[in-house]
């Protein structure tokens, strides 16, 4: 199914917006998340989580005393018992190409247990797909 990369794009900004907070980490605010989306069924991340990729390994490069949680999601549309992992291995490893420790990372996969669809009136699964890189300071 066809759609707009532009309503993708306010998802992801809404998102974005309500769910990433900041902590202090050494004097500075770095976020407490960031979101990776998926195609259905597909474990590639979406072209535009490059940046996102950039930014969360500079973090994890930059302070060494903060690690991620690297977190699967699947909607309920997909039914592979697996994907939600290989989307979190799939974001794992892109932020390890980036410079990222492969240590300071704990790769989970969920499921559709953590859906977002229906929450505040979102009727869309595509939020559902998704990766989520959840900040630690260790």
């Amino acid at each position: 199914m066809y759609r707009p990369k532009i309503w993708l794009a306010v998802i992801v900004v809404t998102l974005m917006s309500a769910c990433t907070q900041t902590q202090d980490v050494r004097g500075k605010p770095v976020p407490t998340a960031f979101f990776v989306f998926f195609e259905e069924g597909s474990a590639e991340p979406m072209k535009e989580s490059e940046a996102i990729f950039d930014e969360a390994a500079a973090y994890l490069k930059q302070y060494d005393n903060t690690s991620a949680r690297v977190v699967g999601h699947i909607s309920t549309e997909e039914a592979s018992e697996s994907l939600d992992q290989e989307r979190a291995s799939r974001v794992a490893e892109e932020l390890v190409k980036r410079g990222a420790l492969a240590a300071r990372l704990q790769l989970l996969g969920v499921g559709d247990k953590e859906k977002i669809t229906g929450v505040g009136g979102n009727s869309d699964s595509a939020v559902d797909r998704r990766v989520e890189i959840l900040f630690n300071a260790m």
